[in-house]
């Protein structure tokens, strides 16, 4: 039996290759600044997708008092984890409530994530069935999602309407839910 890490001192793989290059740029990059939706690496400003302030707010004065106050009332983890497992609140309901009051709905459910929305969201939304065409850069909550689909699958190359038109051609007479990367 060998251990997992001597084979990778052995073999770093495709990417491995080239972490002298990548580290510090490409892998953990050291951040400069204030976490943000835009936010500074090597003196280089980036749009950030990878964190959830995509409006830029979370940093706003008001923002942070809010912050800061609810968790001196509740604690800073409150509340943590999966309702299912750890419970959901009153304020889970009322959210819900004014959400789809806000949407014009009869109810509304929160999720923890958006990466847990769009898997359940195809997983509730197709069956076995089903074909689903997506395309290959789709965010990987969609192609996780995708792939805990037990019906046929294809992709297309990115932004590829010639691509996705063929494979739509494929499965003419059947329906087929497409996808997009920029859902998100």
């Amino acid at each position: 039996m060998r251990d997992l890490f001597d084979r990778i001192v052995e073999n770093k793989g495709p990417l491995g290759k080239w972490a002298a290059q990548a580290e510090g740029y490409f892998v953990f990059p050291k951040l400069e600044g204030p976490i943000s939706n835009r936010m500074k690496f090597q003196g280089r400003e980036v749009v950030t997708w990878s964190i959830n302030d995509y409006l830029g707010m979370a940093n706003l004065p008001e923002i942070k008092k809010v912050d800061g106050d609810a968790a001196l009332e509740h604690g800073a983890a409150y509340p943590m984890g999966a309702r299912m497992m750890s419970g959901h609140t009153a304020f889970h309901e009322i959210l819900e409530e004014q959400l789809a009051d806000f949407v014009g709905k009869q109810s509304a459910y929160l999720l923890n994530f958006g990466y847990q929305g769009i898997m359940s969201a195809i997983d509730a939304l197709v069956s076995k069935d089903d074909i689903i065409v997506y395309d290959v850069d789709s965010h990987a909550c969609i192609i996780d999602g995708v792939r805990l689909h037990v019906g046929k699958r294809f992709t297309f190359k990115h932004n590829d309407i010639e691509a996705l038109k063929s494979q739509l051609e494929k499965n003419e007479d059947i329906d087929v839910y497409v996808i997009r990367s920029n859902l998100l």
